[in-house]
Parts: structure tokens; C-alpha cells; sequence
């Protein structure tokens, strides 16, 4: 396996179950993954439609920040985390629960 190809279990982390994500699967058929911080849009493409075997029509990333902290008088930063919003072709389907 090159570096340009990686396998799907280490791109897809999880899955986002929310009540914004759960809405957003049901009336616009996008769903949320986390994804590592040096995943790109194409990686998240090829790792979707492999793992679940449906047809992306995009892939929209974002990048959260870790929010600064502070424990007396040491600064720390939280984790930056990366989200991936996917939306699906009209007839495919993740089954999530």
C-alpha cells in the first residue's frame, strides 16, 4: 500500500450522532465524521465510499481549534479536532442506528 492510498479505518474515526447531525442525515442526506488532522478531501472520499459502499457527491472539513487553558500559572491548549461533512448521492443511505 502506497502513502497515497490509507485504508478506511484510519481515516474515518467516527461518526457525529447528534441531533444536528441526525437532522441533517434525514433531510439533506450529509453525514458527520471525525477524521485525523492530516486527512484531506479526497482521502475522506475514497474512505467513505469504500467503507459503506455509497457515492459522494462532496465533502466539506472543519478544522475546531483546541481552546486555551489555564491550571494556575501553566497554559495549555485542548485537542484540535477535524470534522468532515459528507453529503451522499439522493439514493444512498448510511444506516447509523
Amino acid at each position: 500500500m502506497s502513502e497515497q492510498e490509507v485504508r478506511a479505518e484510519h481515516i474515518l474515526k467516527g461518526v457525529m450522532l447528534t441531533e444536528k447531525t441526525a437532522f441533517m442525515a434525514e433531510s439533506q442526506n450529509v453525514y458527520a465524521f471525525d477524521v485525523p488532522l492530516d486527512a484531506n478531501k479526497i482521502q475522506i472520499r475514497q474512505a467513505v465510499e469504500a467503507a459503506f459502499g455509497v457515492r459522494v457527491l462532496s465533502v466539506n472539513t472543519i478544522t475546531r481549534l483546541g481552546r486555551p487553558k489555564r491550571h494556575r500559572q501553566h497554559f495549555s491548549q485542548g485537542q484540535t479536532k477535524k470534522r468532515a461533512l459528507v453529503k451522499l448521492h439522493a439514493e444512498d443511505r448510511i444506516s447509523l442506528y
